[in-house]
């Protein structure tokens, strides 16, 4: 019998007991493997006093700290299942996700649970434990919300008996929600297996080892934050510098961070790299050639354009990777591939990727469709099925991954959209990725989204959206914007209507809504203009 994943994972914390785990970068905590294993162990025992069971589902919703990553592993020591909630939802929908995990347990902290008071004595079911992680410094009457102090808790219990390491493959660990095609929170359940498969993979295929040490600025109630930087560094037995989620408070900050807790592996969304562009400060960054062993982007779509001026600028390469909430990574660019302009990459070891028509046939190199996935790491399916629309899994094993792209000769996957974003105008299929590639090479727009806008003959029409860099608001205006479209995008396929934004409209996951552009550009354009 093959060894179960779960097994591995002890494994990797048994033979790295010694060695550095985490630090938090805003309060100095370091924690070892061998003190990340026996606390969460000791929290478990402390859940399972408050009634956490086997098969349960805890939520979860706090800011990054070492105390939410140990509680995490404290909730699958018990076998129970981990449902992280972002903490920037609005409370409507915090509410509308939390009625649908069946939780009767929710941890959180001071500050997120006086956001919520209303929300959460709408749920006398629930039983609310607000903890005080280290780094959250309470304020006034917050500090009359704290009930639960963690290091005494630690102090007071003996390590459970059970641990992860008794989960069998086809467990759930991870419940992540997200929208379906309806906007209803949709949950993903997630298998130990599946997951802890897919990210041994992922660290072969990018060579990640002990010598890596990652740099956690991503939300750790989403996957980019709990799995990319957090659960991979440690598959790879490396360690990670834990901070806050990437913004205004440590912008300024991160190339210094960096520098002095030498973080040699970075994780970037496309988002992050914008703004990094736009913060430069002038500062001395030489260094960067040679500490940064690997540069890694991922989560929503990187524009070409977008990735050479960040090389050009920092001076180590990006390799970007693919993969869905459902699937986990699929492919991922790595330095023994050349680079080719759009491509994400290879398969990881075990996964097949495939184009399809509209037929479901699959399509030959070179031809565009539908990409689908067959991989022994999908999730285990989702939580309470409400649409037969939402079941994306074919007879023949395949997952719709609802992405449009084509393959390679060689096998590399280009992504070129989304098949709920391409605007069809007077039947013409126009890609919006296509079109936003070109815009990013203009170096004063800092984000750029194209989206379908109403229109009373064509049915849609081209419109785009711009965030300029904070430094050169007024050096371009929307006549420059259109004589670079005439020059470099086919008739068809240019803006006809074309705005600037302060700031784009965001998911609690940092990718940009398309939805709400729609919508606020449908409420402005009369959609009987010509």
């Amino acid at each position: 019998m093959a060894e179960r994943q779960t097994a591995r994972l002890l494994e990797v914390f048994e033979r790295n007991h010694e060695r550095l785990l985490i630090i938090d970068a805003r309060d100095g905590t370091r924690l070892t493997y061998g003190e990340m294993l026996r606390n969460s162990r000791v929290l478990a025992s402390w859940l399972a006093d408050q009634g956490v069971q086997k098969g349960e589902a805890v939520a979860f919703s706090m800011e990054n700290c070492t105390e939410l990553a140990q509680l995490y592993f404290a909730c699958l020591h018990l076998g129970a299942r981990v449902v992280p909630i972002n903490p920037t939802f609005h409370p409507h929908d915090f509410a509308r996700t939390l009625e649908r995990t069946s939780a009767r347990c929710f941890v959180t902290a001071p500050a997120v649970r006086l956001r919520l008071e209303d929300c959460l004595r709408q749920q006398p079911q629930l039983k609310v434990l607000c903890v005080a992680p280290a780094v959250e410094h309470l304020k006034g009457n917050q500090a009359a919300l704290v009930n639960v102090d963690l290091r005494a808790e630690l102090a007071r219990h003996a390590p459970a008996s059970r641990s992860f390491a008794d989960a069998g493959d086809d467990d759930i660990c991870f419940t992540m929600f997200s929208s379906g095609s309806t906007g209803t929170p949709k949950g993903i359940n997630i298998r130990y297996g599946g997951l802890l498969g897919n990210g041994l993979a992922f660290c072969r295929r990018l060579g990640l080892g002990a010598e890596n040490r990652f740099y956690n600025v991503l939300s750790m109630t989403y996957l980019g934050g709990l799995y990319n930087l957090m659960l991979i560094p440690i598959l790879a037995e490396g360690s990670l510098l834990l901070d806050a989620v990437f913004g205004p408070a440590n912008m300024y900050a991160f190339w210094e961070r960096v520098r002095a807790h030498g973080v040699n592996t970075l994780w970037f969304s496309a988002t992050i790299l914008s703004m990094l562009l736009s913060a430069d400060d002038g500062e001395d960054l030489s260094f960067l050639k040679e500490q940064i062993r690997i540069g890694l982007c991922g989560m929503a779509p990187l524009p070409v354009d977008l990735k050479r001026r960040f090389e050009q600028k920092f001076g180590f390469t990006l390799y970007e990777n693919y993969g869905l909430s459902e699937t986990t990574f699929v492919t991922t660019n790595a330095p023994d591939l050349a680079y080719k302009p759009g491509s994400v990459g290879l398969p990881v070891d075990g996964v097949t990727v495939q184009i399809a028509g509209p037929d479901m046939q699959p399509l030959e190199p070179g031809r565009a469709g539908q990409v689908l996935v067959k991989t022994p790491y999908l999730m285990a399916g989702y939580d309470q099925l409400e649409s037969p629309e939402d079941v994306r899994v074919l007879p023949t094993g395949f997952f719709l991954t609802g992405d449009m792209g084509h393959l390679e000769e060689n096998g590399e996957l280009v992504i070129t959209g989304r098949i709920k974003d391409i605007i069809i105008r007077g039947g013409v299929n126009i890609s919006p990725k296509a079109i936003e590639d070109v815009i990013y090479r203009l170096d004063d727009v800092q984000e750029a989204a194209v989206v379908g806008a109403p229109h009373p003959v064509y049915g849609e029409e081209v419109a785009l959206v711009i965030k300029l860099r904070d430094s050169r608001q007024t050096a371009l205006s929307v006549q420059d914007v259109r004589k670079f479209c005439e020059a470099n995008i086919a008739n068809f396929q240019r803006p006809k209507h074309i705005f600037f934004i302060d700031e784009m409209p965001r998911g609690a996951t940092g990718k940009t809504q398309k939805s709400v552009l729609r919508r606020l550009l449908t409420e402005r354009l009369d959609p009987l203009a010509g």
